[in-house]
């Protein structure tokens, strides 16, 4: 499969002009066009009528993980709530839960209020199990769920048959339900979402500046940002939200992992195939597994199909990956095997991005470390669009009123250092084939 740019791509982003070769001055400069600086940028300006805001992307809005997601708006955070239980406790991963509910909440709203037609469909999320070892992940996660009195029913296997016809294994029966059904959740059209938050921030007055890549921050205040090709930002305030590319500015080395994942697309389904798959519901899909796909339908009735083995190159390298194209075709096979040959659905089309991971797999919320006029909003984890967008306001808080809003355990200045780099890589192809090996037994 030759690689290809994400379907959302098709949508006219309008362009916004490069930094000029000179010195501009910023009461707060952001640095990242994708959905957490964008968020960023219309929140202190909503905060801050009249400041000068400047958001400076180094490609184009959307270029990073933000474009080339598959669109599901969904809650949680970490790998999985079971985890955060076990790491935090009940009632601080109840929290954590909950918050990302809101964040959910707080997209919807944010939406609405400022009337962005992104497609946006709250038609909540199903968790499948495809296998005995998901039925019993899903038991344990359904178990929690009722516990700490969070929102999520069960189906059984005659529910997920009716709500979607996929290929299983075998049925889950007693072992566990088949499936969780997520109320607070939908999906949308990224690159549409990017473009309304970047007409909004140039309606308030904010200035956004495309190609113009951020090279260094400096220390002090104001920040001294230096451009590619000559030219510099002074800011009172920095806001640092590039995902897997912070390390490139010198900020968190060794803590943020940049991982490649990927995503295949349908043409739009005919028909036949669209009545035989069911799916009436149109909800997002997410497997019960460690190594998960997780899968929607467009507005037009693509299905787009993401997962698959997630990818570390060696020194954390960001360019492009020889082993691209053999991984877009291993996701084929697995949408393949997820849709069964009967329904006769097949990829035409496949992306990858970049997301910056972390070990512990929990945000990092905060001033950096040394460099108290610089915060950065890093470490989504897989969960991006809903705690990107949402972060915006959390970011708001903390430089307007000098607090973060909520005592929750995201909101520090530095997530864990990694090992250096032989063992970094090493131990992160030997953790995806253990995982890989758990799902098949576990």
């Amino acid at each position: 499969m030759i690689p290809s740019a994400p379907i959302w791509s098709a949508f006219p982003m309008p362009e916004y002009p490069r930094a000029p070769r000179a010195t501009l001055r910023a009461d707060t400069a952001v640095i990242g066009g994708g959905l957490t600086g964008l968020s960023a940028a219309y929140h202190l300006l909503s905060r801050r009528p009249g400041a000068r805001v400047i958001l400076l992307e180094a490609r184009r809005i959307g270029a990073g993980a933000s474009g080339r997601t598959t669109g599901l708006l969904g809650p949680g955070v970490g790998q999985s709530l079971p985890a955060l239980v076990r790491r935090w406790g009940p009632a601080e991963a109840r929290a954590l839960y909950v918050a990302t509910l809101r964040a959910v909440e707080d997209v919807s709203r944010l939406v609405s209020r400022e009337r962005i037609d992104c497609e946006l469909a709250m038609t909540g999320q199903l968790i499948v199990a495809r296998s005995q070892a998901g039925c019993a992940r899903l038991a344990a996660h359904a178990r929690l769920l009722k516990q700490l009195d969070l929102p999520g029913d069960t189906l059984d296997d005659e529910a997920l048959d009716r709500a979607i016809r996929l290929s299983r294994s075998r049925a889950c029966g007693a072992r566990g339900p088949a499936a969780l059904r997520l109320s607070v959740a939908g999906t949308l059209h990224p690159t549409k979402l990017l473009a309304g938050l970047a007409r909004r921030v140039t309606e308030r007055g904010g200035i956004v500046l495309e190609h113009t890549r951020v090279i260094a921050v400096g220390r002090g205040r104001p920040v001294r940002l230096e451009v590619a090709g000559g030219g510099e930002i002074l800011a009172d305030e920095v806001v640092v939200a590039t995902a897997g590319y912070t390390p490139d500015l010198g900020l968190l080395r060794g803590r943020i992992l940049p991982v490649h994942l990927q995503v295949v697309a349908t043409e739009p389904l005919e028909r036949g195939a669209r009545e035989a798959l069911g799916w009436s519901g149109r909800e997002g899909i997410v497997e019960a597994r460690r190594i998960f796909s997780y899968f929607r339908l467009t507005a037009d009735d693509r299905i787009v199909f993401g997962g698959g083995v997630p990818r570390y190159r060696w020194g954390g390298r960001a360019d492009d990956d020889p082993r691209t194209p053999a991984a877009l075709d291993s996701l084929a096979r697995e949408f393949d095997e997820t849709f069964g040959p009967q329904l006769q659905i097949r990829v035409a089309s496949g992306w990858t991005g970049m997301i910056g991971y972390v070990l512990d797999t929990l945000p990092a919320i905060e001033r950096a470390r040394g460099r108290p006029s610089v915060l950065h909003a890093v470490g989504w984890c897989g969960h991006g669009i809903a705690l990107s967008v949402a972060s915006g306001a959390w970011i708001g808080r903390l430089l307007c009123d000098g607090a973060a809003p909520e005592d929750l355990p995201w909101y520090r200045d530095r997530p864990p250092l990694l090992p250096f780099e032989p063992v970094r890589w090493a131990g992160f192809q030997a953790g995806v084939r253990m995982l890989s090996l758990l799902d098949r037994i576990a």
